[in-house]
């Protein structure tokens, strides 16, 4: 029997561009942003500043070429295609949710750099063009252990260079809680995160010719992560 005989790509799809064109630009564009949040949501949006710090050091640390094309994969408020821009790089900032994009776009042209930055609808399986790398944060989350490898097929296939991602390692206590917050009217909860086992994220490596250059585990409050860089063997 096939593993991915109980993973539809389709209505995965259409799930998470409902979610982030409501509930979640809502939930993700305040903790992004700048207002005033609950201790709890204070703490992701503290973690996910220090992730895409550590990110953004990795980038540095390659020495691409100037004026390289970085691919911003599921690019949310854009925050990490502004940082880009800012420092030189020409990007490609997709989202599946138009909502996210057009905040981007907002921002992009608030902070002056909306020359640098390349804006498009869609999804992470279908994005298309060569790039110098590629980067997918808080993602890949949303995923399963099946879609994650065709996700994440595609995103390697796009460039030569490093993928520079997050996703999130299999926890039995985290796993707990999730199934407790399984029970919560769902307008009380986000969309559900998908722990990935090291069993199947060495799985997903080797299907896709990827292999592991670095990798940190961030745990900041409630936001728990594990970022990676990845490049062809």
């Amino acid at each position: 029997m096939s593993s991915t005989s109980s993973f539809n790509a389709e209505e995965h799809q259409k799930m998470l561009r409902s979610y982030f064109n409501g509930h979640g630009f809502n939930r993700w564009s305040s903790i992004y942003g700048n207002e005033k949040l609950s201790t709890v949501r204070t703490t992701v949006r503290q973690g996910h500043a220090v992730m895409m710090d550590m990110a953004y050091a990795w980038l540095q640390q390659l020495n691409l070429p100037e004026e390289s094309v970085i691919l911003d994969a599921g690019c949310g408020t854009g925050l990490f295609s502004i940082r880009l821009a800012k420092n030189g790089y020409s990007v490609k900032a997709v989202d599946i949710a138009a909502q996210m994009v057009d905040k981007s776009q907002e921002e992009a042209a608030a902070k002056g750099v909306q020359g640098k930055i390349e804006f498009e609808v869609n999804t992470i399986e279908s994005v298309k063009g060569t790039y110098d790398a590629v980067v997918c944060f808080d993602v890949l989350i949303h995923y399963p252990a099946e879609g994650f490898i065709e996700a994440f097929r595609n995103l390697s296939s796009l460039t030569k260079g490093p993928v520079i991602f997050t996703y999130a390692p299999y926890n039995e206590l985290l796993a707990f809680q999730h199934w407790i917050g399984g029970f919560f009217p769902k307008k009380e909860r986000r969309t559900t995160i998908q722990m990935i086992t090291e069993e199947k994220m060495n799985k997903a490596m080797e299907t896709t010719g990827m292999v592991v250059k670095n990798m940190q585990k961030i745990s900041f409050g409630f936001y728990h992560t594990m970022l990676m860089h990845a490049e062809k063997k």
